[in-house]
Formats: C-alpha cells, structure tokens, sequence
C-alpha cells in the first residue's frame, strides 16, 4: 500500500529521518528502517526564509497563464524581477483565493539536485510554514522561526533582532501560540501546550489535517514520475486540444500582421518616453533591461539585510518614543524602507543624523500627523 512520507530537505552526507502519516497518527522512522517503495508519496520541506507564500486571487486560465498572472500580482511584494522568479501556484482555497509560492530558480535546481543525489527523485518539495494552521502561531525552526500571523504564513531568520520578532508576532490579532521555550522567552510571551511531536512530526501532522500542499516542482522542475502522470490523464484532451490548435492557427496567422504593426507602433512609443525620461542617453535596443539598470545599484554596494536591521535598530535611543512600525527590503537595490512612529516632529532629522554618523546613505520621506502621533518614512541603502 502506498504510504505518505515526510522529511526535511537534507544535508549532503546526512541521514534522512522520515515521518510516516497513517489513520493512526505520526510516528518517526530512520531511513534504514523505512524502505521506501516507488509507489510511496514523499513531502520534502524546504525553509520559507527562502520561499515567499502568498493567497492571490486569481481568474480562471490556464497554467502558464496562471503563473504570469500571479508573478505580476506580486510584483511589488517581490525582491527579484519576476521574470527571474519561479512560480508554483496552489489548489483553490475556499475564499476564492489560491496559494502562490514564488523561490529562486537557481534554488530549485540545487535542491532537486539534493533529491535526486538521496535517491528521492520523485519526492515533493514543500515550503515548511505553508503548512502551519491558520490560527496564530510561532514555531522555532532552530535556524529559522515559522510565523502564522496577521493572515500570512512565513518564516525569519532566527537571527533576526528580538524585536523585530516581537513585531512579526504583534501582526496577529490574537495573542500568538509559541512553540518553544527559547522563541517564548525571546518574544517575551508564555510557551503554548509543547508538543509530544519533534518539529518533522508536528510538520507533517499539520500537513496531514491542511489544505492541499502547494507543490514547488512545477513548470521546469516537475519530476518524471509526475509529468508521466499527467500526460496518461490528459491524453485524449491533448488530442482534442492539438485539433483545435489547427483551426486556431488560421485564426492567429490573419491576426500576426495586424499585431506587428501595433508592436511597433508601441515601440516608437516607448523609445520616445525614454528619450524623455532620460535626456541625452543614446535610445538602447533592450529598453526593459536599460530602465532596470537606471534604477538598480551596483551589486557591490548594497546593504546587506541584516546589517541594515540592526543599524536601524541600534539608532533609535532607548525610551526616544521612537517605533519601527515595519519594515521593507529591496534585495536588488539593498535598500532597506522603514515605516517610523516618531513622537514629534523633528525626531526624524535626529535619527537621520545618527544613522548616517554610521556611515550609510539614509533619505526622509514625506512625516504626517496621525492620532496624536508623527508617521514617516526612512530609507537606508549604502552610502556611494
């Protein structure tokens, strides 16, 4: 009988140690003991510090399309362009909605490297806090802690600041359930019911009584064993579709030289905007690649996450009134955008000051009044 099996993406040279889902529960196996058949269904979960998990409502179309659409919806969300990111978009949910997880391509490639360098080639891979439940929740993951809050579900880096945790926990409207005796004391909270489960148990546990998973092995990265599944389903489809793609055809040739005359027509457009936005630039053949390069600082002057937080948050004076109410970072600029709650106006210029005493190019945005408090924004990127 097939079994459904789950795991944690592993280390070159590591043992696997695998849980297995049944009607009575979860229970853990060494990979000596498990002996895995082919027919076997197995998870691998990946960290989500380096998957991005959205629910986007999307229209109805087909795959590719679905994709297009769901990286463009994020656009903004995004530190990559889209056309750089890899998209896998999940099962409807019930609000209308669907799961759509993007990751870096290069990424993909190296962990299905993984997979099929530990004999799992047909395994699945799975961003971990996809699968967490949808009441709040913080789970400590060892290198990285799984959030469910404020409507979300994603995971930081465990070194992050302890208040930049307590800031990701406070998203929630209710108080948060906390998974772990260290991750309580550092967000200063009382630690749930622990588990009897370790974190692959409890994993596996929540996948088992959740929605569909999200699959990250589609498009490219969709293993054979799969892909020989859905050519067998799809067969007599593929062969209606392939009819109608003929008549199709026709139809598309008469409509080629009416689009090319619009695709230049858009393109004598778009060179005269550049002209315009960039005086006396010469016009270059690629205008997507150029406009990106205007606006994107040199890969090696950009500040790192990381050292950016903490700058930020080894600024603000203790008992200032000064608050970081979010944060925001552009990979491909390194720039780090900080929403502040500051008690008059004023206490910007000061903590402009102060930061830029560490030697980093910080720039104020427009400060409003809001409830008796003083909002603005700062953005932080390396001094050039």
């Amino acid at each position: 009988m097939a079994r459904r099996l789950y795991a944690m993406l592993p280390s070159p040279g590591e043992p696997i140690e695998f849980a297995l889902a049944t009607e009575k529960g979860v229970s853990l196996m060494s990979a000596s003991s498990v002996d895995i058949d082919s027919g076997d269904e197995i998870v691998i979960f990946v960290p989500a510090t380096e998957v991005g998990c959205f629910d986007v409502r999307l229209p109805s179309q087909g795959v590719a399309e679905l994709r297009r659409s769901a990286a463009f919806a994020l656009e903004d969300d995004l530190a990559v362009a889209v056309e750089d990111a890899h998209v896998a978009i999940g099962q409807p949910l019930p609000g209308g909605s669907r799961p759509v997880h993007i990751v870096d391509p290069a990424l993909m490639e190296q962990w299905v490297s993984i997979l099929n360098a530990a004999g799992l080639r047909a395994a699945r891979l799975v961003a971990d806090a996809s699968v967490l439940p949808g009441t709040p929740v913080a789970v400590d993951a060892g290198t990285h802690i799984l959030f469910s809050a404020g409507g979300r579900r994603f995971a930081a880096d465990a070194q992050l600041p302890d208040d930049a945790l307590k800031a990701f926990a406070n998203t929630s409207d209710t108080p948060i359930a906390v998974s772990g005796p260290a991750l309580a004391r550092r967000l200063g909270v009382t630690e749930g019911q622990p588990s009897s489960l370790p974190l692959l148990g409890q994993l596996a546990q929540w996948a088992e009584n959740g929605p569909p998973l999200t699959d990250l092995r589609q498009g490219p990265f969709v293993s054979r064993r799969q892909a020989d599944i859905r050519i067998g389903a799809w067969r007599p489809a593929l062969i209606l579709a392939a009819a109608a793609a003929v008549a199709f055809l026709s139809v598309i040739a008469l409509e080629t030289h009416a689009l090319s005359r619009l695709a230049a027509a858009l393109d004598s457009q778009a060179r005269a905007t550049y002209a315009t936005a960039f005086p006396g630039a010469p016009i270059p053949a690629n205008l997507a690649s150029a406009v990106r390069n205007q606006e994107t600082a040199p890969a090696a002057n950009r500040l790192p996450f990381l050292e950016a937080t903490a700058l930020l948050y080894e600024a603000v004076p203790a008992d200032s009134g000064i608050a970081i109410q979010s944060l925001r970072y552009d990979r491909a600029t390194g720039r780090l955008l900080a929403n502040m709650v500051y008690p008059n106006f004023g206490s910007d210029a000061d903590l402009k000051s102060a930061l830029e005493a560490s030697g980093i190019a910080v720039s104020l945005g427009d400060s409003r009044q809001q409830d008796g408090q003083v909002l603005g924004d700062l953005t932080l990127e390396a001094a050039r």
